[in-house]
């Protein structure tokens, strides 16, 4: 089956600091935010080094951006050691300096939304090593590279509820929360050789993975979030690379949220059953509901 696979757009911007250099995207072909990513960096003039286990999807990206010279594709699953290994030959053979990373991959199946007692040892090891492992490995590969050249800045994209209470997400909302803070000690660490580090966090955004448009009229959305709408590809995008150019020389450490407001107001759950007040897939609430009635009312399930 042939996967489908459309261009986010993205803006016509001029982002400064990229030019004759090579930037390096995690997670580039999804047709989301990374691929927005690889093509706002090619049009800024920088050489990319994407790396993404999906070969048809990143052979459309490939094709679809035009850039054959200045796009490098690199087919691993950067959650392994043998990724990493991937990773490290293909900056071997960058012609530019390396002086930016996007650590896009992350996120949650629905295998793994769950109530707290619920949840297992392997979905905490998922949840880590697809939410902080990888990009904590990625990180120090390429940083090092940054810190010879006194120069670089690293993004990890992060959720902009990682720092608050995500029920029903516990695992996911823990390990982007540890996302977070290695952030902030990277950018601390890494300070002094001229390396920056920082965060953009999205809240609910239409992507192909993300909280997909056929899936939601948008109602619940218009209601919670102050600027009435979900959020862009190219809005996180176009944050992610204004945190690696140069218009952000001064800035590390940092968290900059994505989300149209929506982390300003609250609650974000229902009473009790704590079911994200967001979530319009009456199947998916019900699924939730049944759930929590299953450990509050045990007794019900065994007369039943």
């Amino acid at each position: 089956m042939t996967a489908k696979f459309a261009l986010p757009p993205v803006p016509e911007f001029a982002f400064p600091g990229f030019a004759d250099s090579c930037s390096v995207v995690v997670g580039g072909s999804s047709g989301g935010v990374g691929s927005a990513m690889v093509q706002l960096l090619l049009n800024a003039g920088s050489a990319v080094i994407m790396v993404d286990r999906d070969e048809e999807r990143s052979g459309m990206l490939t094709a679809a951006v035009g850039h054959d010279e200045s796009l490098l594709p690199v087919l691993t699953d950067i959650t392994t050691e043998d990724g990493i290994r991937d990773l490290e030959s293909a900056l071997d053979l960058a012609d530019r300096p390396v002086r930016h990373l996007v650590n896009v991959v992350g996120g949650v199946s629905g295998d793994d939304v769950g109530h707290i007692l619920h949840l297992g040892a392997d979905q905490w090891t998922r949840a880590l090593t697809t939410n902080v492992t990888y990009a904590l490995r990625t990180s120090q590969v390429v940083a090092r590279r940054m810190v010879q050249e006194r120069r670089g800045s690293i993004v990890n994209l992060s959720v902009a509820e990682a720092d608050r209470a995500m029920p029903w997400f516990a695992f996911y909302g823990a390990t982007r929360s540890a996302l977070d803070s290695l952030t902030r000690t990277m950018a601390v660490e890494l300070g002094p050789f001229g390396v920056r580090a920082n965060t953009v966090s999205w809240g609910l955004i239409n992507s192909p993975r993300m909280h997909p448009a056929h899936t939601s009229e948008g109602n619940r959305e218009r209601d919670v979030i102050p600027l009435g709408r979900r959020g862009l590809v190219a809005d996180v995008a176009c944050a992610a690379m204004f945190m690696l150019s140069d218009l952000a020389q001064y800035v590390t450490g940092q968290n900059l949220e994505v989300d149209g407001g929506l982390s300003l107001c609250g609650p974000h759950y229902e009473h009790t059953e704590n079911i994200p007040v967001f979530l319009e897939s009456e199947s998916a609430r019900d699924g939730l509901r049944r759930q929590f009635d299953r450990i509050a009312h045990p007794d019900r399930e065994h007369r039943g």
